[in-house]
């Protein structure tokens, strides 16, 4: 059975990581390389990039992506690593820590998962979070989730996976008067568990998608719940845009080619742009009570165009925040600068490193 660790295993665990990563050769600036291109692969490399590291090659297992280019760096089949020798790869194939690492082990390559690399040299952050959540459940899941980032362990995300995701705290559910901002609502799976979670009864639900195809089928889903919960068309209103920091044009793109996955990357016009407004600008003074966001990375510059509406109603927030290995103490510490009154509880809805959940409310 997998023991969650405490906090101070934890902190053991980043210092040993930390002392690792002083080791190598050139520590200051080590000649850095990250495995893996996709989403997290971008952020990665600004994000090391931003704090001058010397990045010099990326590598993927996918042969069709050998001899391309990714954010500058050239891509590489892994059997090129030994010729290239980096000081230290950092892993961002999520879904291959493990594999991944024991082949390079395996050539004598320094490794790290970012995620570890991440969250050992920013463990004081986590920490604080720690200190900031409402329950004891909250500090397991906060816990049991850096553990997974630390070890690359998926077993610590299974010991606290639970279901019923935006809707599983009493006060998130069952509410009369709702009015729900679902951003990222994909093909209206989350309008219909919150349309269920508060027994059709509510004031207005604003749904925001900006794929075509999701935004097609999301249409096609919320005419069978009008039908079928006999509501008031217009209650349920739906906008095929994205929400961000201001108003925008945005290219849209797939990194794993699934639906679920649309992400919104630079700003410019072309045949997949997408329009994104931000939440206070489309509210312009009007309240919301509840705001869910699954937005694949822009949760941050949302809240950022949400904050005149957070601070003047405090509604509950359903934030997720497993994109980027810097939004639990990012988002959180944001949160509390525009409400401070605002408690916060963490959960984990899937049994591997996705879909965590902070949630916000006042009394």
């Amino acid at each position: 059975m997998t023991i969650i660790p405490s906090l101070d295993q934890l902190a053991r665990t980043a210092a040993d990581i930390r002392a690792f990563a002083l080791s190598l050769p050139n520590p200051q600036r080590p000649r850095t390389a990250i495995y893996g291109t996709g989403f997290l692969g971008a952020w990665a490399c600004s994000w090391l990039k931003d704090n001058g590291f010397d990045l010099v090659a990326s590598f993927d297992g996918n042969p069709e992506r050998a001899g391309t280019r990714f954010h500058g760096l050239p891509v590489h089949a892994p059997e090129a690593i030994g010729e290239i020798s980096p000081d230290l790869t950092l892993v961002t194939a999520r879904h291959a820590i493990g594999p991944v690492t024991a082949r390079l082990e395996k050539l004598g390559v320094a490794s790290l998962s970012f995620d570890a690399f991440y969250a050992a040299l920013h463990f004081e952050a986590f920490a604080a979070v720690h200190e900031l959540l409402d329950d004891e459940r909250s500090r397991d899941v906060l816990r049991a989730v850096l553990a997974a980032m630390l070890t690359g362990e998926k077993s610590y995300c299974e010991v606290v996976f639970e279901k019923d995701q935006y809707f599983c705290l009493p006060r998130f559910c069952g509410v009369e008067k709702e009015i729900f901002v679902d951003a990222g609502a994909y093909v209206g799976d989350s309008v219909e568990r919150f349309i269920w979670a508060h027994y059709g009864v509510f004031a207005t639900i604003h749904a925001f998608e900006p794929g075509a195809r999701q935004h097609g089928a999301l249409k096609a889903r919320t005419a069978r719940l009008v039908e079928e919960w006999a509501l008031d068309p217009a209650s349920v209103v739906l906008n095929r845009s994205g929400l961000g920091a201001g108003e925008a044009q945005m290219a849209s793109a797939s990194q794993s080619g699934q639906l679920q996955s649309l992400a919104l990357g630079s700003v410019g016009a072309g045949p997949d742009a997408v329009t994104v407004t931000s939440l206070d600008r489309y509210l312009d003074g009007a309240p919301a009570s509840f705001i869910k966001a699954d937005v694949e990375g822009m949760e941050m510059a949302l809240l950022k165009g949400a904050a005149e509406t957070i601070a003047r109603y405090r509604p509950k927030l359903a934030i997720c925040v497993y994109h980027y290995p810097s939004d639990i103490p990012q988002i959180s510490s944001y949160l509390k600068s525009l409400v401070p009154a605002y408690r916060f509880a963490l959960r984990h809805h899937s049994p591997q490193l996705m879909e965590t959940v902070l949630y916000a409310w006042t009394e």
